[in-house]
């Protein structure tokens, strides 16, 4: 079956996971919990990146370790702020397993966007987090890798927010356009290391209803939604696949792109796919004011009004995405 599957997939399954060492940061959120579950049960070594002093990265830790019976992971607590503690994590994983073959950069963080001079500390260890870590560990990753000899791989996990501009996601979105294009710039390193991004387009949180895009917004159905077990398969996926130096994965819904013309078809998919939600809005907006009593009035709704009034049952939050994806 192995010998199969090769064929089949060619140059793909020329990488593998397997008695790999592999570094994640972001590690408690879900989609980092679940990219280690994944990776453990392909054979790989983890070191757990992530800010919590509360004791649940060690408790992550022991699970997995308790599961497979072999000590395959540690716990790294790391501020992802300070260039300091970026060259420590490397160190550190380096030091407990012997050697470091990939990088995953999970981590993100919101900022509070441009509401108000008192998010000003937020915006910046949004950019730090999302932008300045990511390419921080890229580098000291390659820098060990020149010193060993060795090849590796180095995975930034984005957002597709920083190929489609959207409302209430300004530094977010980017720190991730920035990235991406970091991504690509990074294409001659190969193949002493193969950079390549993944661009999930919305992240469904675990047992939620219909998913909230953007802020007041709510699609009619979960289309471009992928789930944190999708996006864990997608970053092995890329770990594995030597053709994408350089690429960014974008993934909606069940579909994956990997090509420069395959990002204007996700833009194109994105796009139908909003146009859709707002006429579901629209359509429930109209229901609703049929539904009004006789002789009551109400004002015709606005653009605006469409798209940032929550929708029944929803509360005033951000989207699940920051959280759902990766937190440091």
């Amino acid at each position: 079956m192995d010998v199969l599957r090769r064929r089949l997939l060619g140059r793909r399954a020329a990488y593998t996971v397997d008695d790999k060492v592999v570094l994640v940061t972001g590690a408690l959120t879900e989609v980092g919990r679940r990219l280690a579950a994944e990776l453990v049960g392909r054979g790989a070594r983890v070191a757990l990146v992530d800010s919590a002093a509360d004791g649940s990265g060690e408790r992550l830790s022991g699970e997995i370790n308790g599961q497979t019976g072999l000590e395959a992971t540690v716990y790294i607590r790391t501020d992802l702020r300070s260039q300091h503690d970026v060259r420590l994590m490397v160190e550190m994983a380096v030091l407990t397993f012997g050697r470091l073959d990939v990088l995953v950069n999970n981590a993100e963080q919101h900022a509070g966007e441009l509401a108000g001079e008192e998010d000003a500390q937020r915006i910046g260890d949004s950019i730090d987090i999302n932008l300045r870590a990511p390419i921080v560990a890229t580098w000291v990753f390659s820098r060990y890798l020149a010193q060993s000899g060795n090849e590796g791989v180095a995975v930034n996990v984005t957002a597709a927010a920083g190929l489609l501009p959207g409302r209430g996601r300004e530094v977010y979105g980017a720190a991730n356009a920035g990235l991406i294009h970091f991504t690509e710039a990074s294409r001659a390193l190969a193949p002493a290391l193969r950079v390549c991004a993944l661009a999930p387009y919305y992240v469904a949180p675990p047992h939620s209803g219909r998913p909230r895009v953007l802020p007041g917004q709510r699609l009619g159905s979960p289309l471009l939604a992928v789930s944190s077990d999708q996006v864990a398969r997608a970053v092995v996926r890329c770990i594995e696949d030597t053709r994408l130096a350089g690429r960014t994965v974008v993934v909606a819904g069940d579909s994956a792109y990997a090509s420069r013309l395959s990002y204007l078809l996700s833009l194109a998919h994105m796009l139908v796919i909003m146009a859709c939600s707002v006429l579901v809005l629209a359509a429930q907006r109209i229901a609703g004011v049929l539904r009004a009593e006789p002789g009551a009035y109400s004002e015709p709704a606005t653009p605006d009004d469409v798209r940032d009034e929550p929708a029944s049952g929803t509360t005033d939050e951000p989207p699940a995405t920051s959280n759902a994806k990766k937190s440091t």
